[in-house]
């Protein structure tokens, strides 16, 4: 974002805007919550972007993002750090 005037002024609005999300974010969450399918392509902040800026926000987002994809689960959730060392224990014994 290019700021232009006073420096308290800009201190301020910069305070502002720090504690919000740019309009692409904010849209590609908006995607995310209601499982839009743009919400899973590699190009939505771009495509976020591009709307933005046809509301006359210009905003510099990456070309493509990965899609995250849900974690595996951790097959050791649940086991305790004192079970795992007897279980290292026992393995070392036999």
């Amino acid at each position: 974002m290019q700021l232009y005037g006073r420096g308290a002024d800009r201190s301020g609005r910069v305070a502002y805007e720090a504690g919000r999300k740019c309009m692409a974010c904010w849209l590609v969450e908006q995607w995310e919550e209601s499982d839009d399918p743009r919400a899973k392509r590699e190009d939505r902040y771009k495509l976020a972007s591009d709307i933005a800026e046809a509301k006359g926000k210009r905003i510099d987002v990456p070309d493509s993002v990965p899609v995250k994809v849900s974690q595996p689960s951790n097959p050791l959730d649940g086991v305790s750090t004192e079970d795992l060392l007897a279980e290292l224990d026992r393995r070392k014994k036999s």
